[in-house]
């Protein structure tokens, strides 16, 4: 099966840091610190997801008032704290009496930094205007974003921070630096193949218990909203209703992505058959 342009391009951005490696001769610190400041990255734009997103109801712009600072806090405080882990460990005498601030500086400073940094970059505003464009803006829930960098980072870093150890102690051999990045590139092919899987926009058909638990839930184009009730004219009205983009907007937020596509799904089948029967309506 061929690779998709997507995985190409993970591979190419990923593999900007083995010039630095190869060419210019980098140490353990240099490319673990790079891959720390590439979090950084990812937390600015699991902000820009939070926030820049259509405002279809009132909650829309609660969530994000309310979990983007909670999130820049608390992740920054992550961050803070790795960073500082790995200054002190890998650092050496040349950066370990710094600040972290001054190590970023030091670090850019390093031949082909700045251009591996800037691919890196370059991925998560690809990620997100390929997200944008094949789910739209917004479409990820505030809720999911909330935990989504932890569950990358986590065991990755535990990875490269362990085998950093062991380049340590062997003297930064270049080939165990490039098995860094490898496995680095495998891991965010690994993240890209599993959100494509979950989060495919192509059609899938309903299992019979999804079915038979859509058809109690939607027997009728009836939405209930904060105890109230509405009733529409059929099934395509109350899609496009303000009432059904508040639902969404609340299931959203609370991380409910899988169960509204499953909704929207069985409303697209509903809506099919309404269309159906005004059509042969209209040739008898």
């Amino acid at each position: 099966m061929p690779l998709k342009p997507v995985y190409l391009l993970i591979v190419a951005f990923n593999l900007v840091p083995l010039a630095g490696v190869w060419l210019f001769g980098w140490q353990t610190f240099d490319l673990i610190f790079l891959y720390w400041m590439e979090n950084v990255i990812i937390g600015v734009f699991t902000v820009l997801r939070m926030v820049v997103r259509p405002y279809q109801h009132a909650i829309d712009i609660a969530a994000p008032a309310f979990l983007a600072p909670f999130f820049v806090v608390h992740y920054g405080m992550f961050c803070f704290v790795h960073g500082l882990f790995v200054v002190s460990l890998f650092g050496g005498e040349n950066t370990v009496s710094r600040d972290l601030l001054e190590s970023v500086a030091l670090v850019l400073d390093q031949p082909g930094m700045l251009m591996a940094l800037l691919s890196l970059l370059a991925l998560q505003a690809f990620d997100w205007l390929r997200d944008t464009v094949k789910r739209g803006l917004g479409s990820d829930g505030v809720k999911d974003l909330m935990s989504s960098p932890y569950r990358r980072i986590f065991v990755l870093h535990i990875a490269i921070i362990g085998g950093g150890f062991l380049l340590t102690a062997l003297g930064d051999p270049a080939v165990g630096l490039m098995m860094l990045v490898v496995v680095k590139t495998a891991s965010d092919l690994y993240h890209a193949r599993d959100d494509a899987s979950n989060e495919s926009d192509e059609p899938f058909e309903l299992t019979d218990e999804q079915l038979a638990d859509m058809n109690e839930q939607f027997s009728e184009p009836v939405v209930t909203v904060n105890g109230k009730q509405k009733r529409f004219e059929s099934f395509a009205h109350l899609k496009r209703s303000r009432e059904f983009r508040m639902m969404k907007s609340i299931m959203r937020l609370m991380g409910a992505g899988k169960q509204l596509r499953v909704i929207e799904r069985f409303l697209d089948q509903k809506i099919a058959e309404e269309t159906s029967a005004e059509e042969q309506a209209q040739f008898r």
